[in-house]
Order: structure tokens, then C-alpha cells, then sequence
């Protein structure tokens, strides 16, 4: 059995409004502990990620903005899972800079 590994050992996320991490490292699959003031969460990563890509933190629906560093980045374009890879494949850059 795999033991869980800390999340934060791998990627950053700065804003409480993230919904993607980004991984300082080459993140392997596996399960990832994400902790909070308020909870610890389990994120299972199901495919190895490379440095420098995002991970979606939570559930994102087609059409939700993601947010990285607290800024909205772009849209998702299908449905992704917690622990799911986010680059072009399945959402869509934009320009967005509003908050709201």
C-alpha cells in the first residue's frame, strides 16, 4: 500500500480561490493530503503529472472559470475531476482578469 503524500511537497496553490494546483515537481499518480485550517482532503492523482502543469483541486464543471493564483485563467471545456491534469486538453485560455 502506497502511503498518502503531501500535497504541498509537490505544488503550490497561493489563493483560498485556486481550484487547480500547480505542480513544482513531477507529480506520480497516487493519493496527495491537501490541508486546509478547516479539513484535510485526499486528492487521488490518477496519471503522473509533469512539473509546471495544473492540477484540479475540486470538481469543475464545463463552463466554470479555473482560477490559479487567484485570477481566473480560463474555462473548462468538459467535466474534471479533483486530481485530473488541466492543460489545453480540457479547458480553454482566456483573457478573463475580473474576479467576479
Amino acid at each position: 500500500m502506497q502511503k498518502k503524500r503531501k500535497l504541498t511537497d509537490y505544488a503550490v496553490v497561493l489563493n483560498e480561490k485556486d481550484n487547480v494546483a500547480t505542480a513544482l515537481l513531477d507529480m506520480p499518480k497516487g493519493e496527495y493530503a491537501f490541508s486546509s485550517p478547516d479539513v484535510t482532503v485526499v486528492i487521488t492523482v490518477a496519471e503522473d503529472i509533469r512539473a509546471g502543469f495544473k492540477m484540479a483541486l475540486s470538481h469543475i464543471r464545463p463552463g466554470d472559470r479555473i482560477y490559479k493564483y487567484g485570477y481566473p485563467i480560463g474555462e473548462a471545456s468538459v467535466e474534471i475531476h479533483p486530481g485530473d491534469c488541466v492543460h489545453i486538453h480540457n479547458m480553454a485560455s482566456s483573457s478573463l482578469r475580473s474576479g467576479a
